[in-house]
C-alpha cells in the first residue's frame, strides 16, 4: 500500500460488515488509525481484530447513529481515543427487506430508514465537524447510492434518503470549504454485500431480478466492496482538496445505460 492516509484519524460508521468494514480495513492498510463504528459489538470487534492483526490501529465505537446523544458519544469517544479526527465516513445505512409502492409503504419503516440513512449522517457530521475544524480541516465522505439519482420502483424510502444525503454533502462542501473541510459522496451501484443478499432474498423472484440487473451493467458484473473502499481512500486522502461537493458514481456503468 502507498500509505496515503498515514497519520490520519478516521471514524467509519457501519463498519462491522460490507462496504464499511472494507473501508475500515483499507484505511488502516493505508496508514490511518480507525474508529470502527457499528451497532453489533461482537461484529465490530471482529472488524477491529482484523485491522489489528494486519498491523493497524483500531478502536470500537458502538451505537445507533440515528440517536442524537448516541451519535454525539460515538464522535467524542472516537476523537478522544484517536487524539482527534481528520476523516468521517458516513456509511451506516439500511434498506427495507420488502419493497412496496408508495401508497402501501409502512410509515414506521419509512421513518426508520430515513432516520438511519439521513438523520444519522447529519448527526455524525454535526458532531464531527468541530473536531475536523480543530484539526485544520479534513474530509467527510458519505456513502450514498446510484439510487439517489435513479428510481428503483418500490424502494422509495431508500432512494429518497440517499438523494437527501447528497444534498447534505453539498451543504457541508459549500459551508465549510473555505475552512478546509471537503465533503463528497460515493454513489455505488449494485455491490455484493450482506445488505444486497438480504434484499434479494426478501424479494419475490429476487434472483431472477438479479440476473436481469446484471445485464444492465456494461461491465458485466456487480461491484466489490474492495473497489468502493479504494475509491474512498482516494476521496479522503487529501491529495485533491479542490475535489469537493462531488457525487462520484461507482456502478460499472449502470446509470449510463
Amino acid at each position: 500500500m502507498a500509505d496515503r492516509l498515514q497519520g490520519k484519524r478516521a471514524l467509519v460508521t457501519g463498519a462491522s460488515r460490507g462496504i464499511g468494514k472494507s473501508i475500515a480495513l483499507t484505511f488502516a492498510a493505508e496508514g490511518a488509525a480507525v474508529a470502527v463504528g457499528g451497532r453489533d459489538a461482537d461484529l465490530v470487534e471482529v472488524s477491529c481484530d482484523e485491522v489489528r492483526r494486519a498491523g493497524g490501529v483500531a478502536i470500537a465505537v458502538i451505537g445507533d447513529v440515528s440517536v442524537e446523544q448516541v451519535a454525539h458519544d460515538l464522535v467524542e469517544s472516537a476523537a478522544r481515543a484517536l487524539g482527534g479526527l481528520d476523516i468521517l465516513v458516513n456509511n451506516a445505512g439500511i434498506d427495507a427487506n420488502e419493497w412496496h409502492p408508495v401508497h402501501e409503504w409502512p410509515v414506521e419503516e419509512f421513518d426508520h430508514i430515513i432516520a438511519v440513512n439521513l438523520r444519522g449522517p447529519f448527526l455524525m457530521s454535526r458532531f464531527a465537524i468541530p473536531h475536523l475544524l480543530a484539526a485544520g480541516g479534513g474530509s467527510i465522505l458519505h456513502i450514498s447510492s446510484v439510487c439517489a439519482t435513479t428510481v428503483w420502483a418500490g424502494d422509495c424510502a431508500y432512494d429518497i434518503s440517499k438523494a437527501a444525503l447528497n444534498m447534505l454533502s453539498d451543504h457541508i462542501a459549500v459551508e465549510y470549504g473555505a475552512l478546509g473541510i471537503v465533503s463528497n459522496t460515493l454513489m455505488p451501484g449494485v455491490i455484493r454485500t450482506d445488505l444486497h443478499e438480504r434484499v434479494m432474498e426478501g424479494m419475490h423472484d429476487g434472483r431472477a431480478f438479479e440476473r436481469e440487473l446484471i445485464k444492465r451493467h456494461p461491465i458485466g458484473r456487480f461491484g466489490t466492496v474492495e473497489e468502493v473502499a479504494r475509491s474512498a481512500v482516494f476521496l479522503c486522502s487529501g491529495d485533491t482538496p479542490f475535489l469537493t461537493g462531488a457525487n462520484v458514481t461507482i456502478d460499472g456503468g449502470y446509470s449510463r445505460v
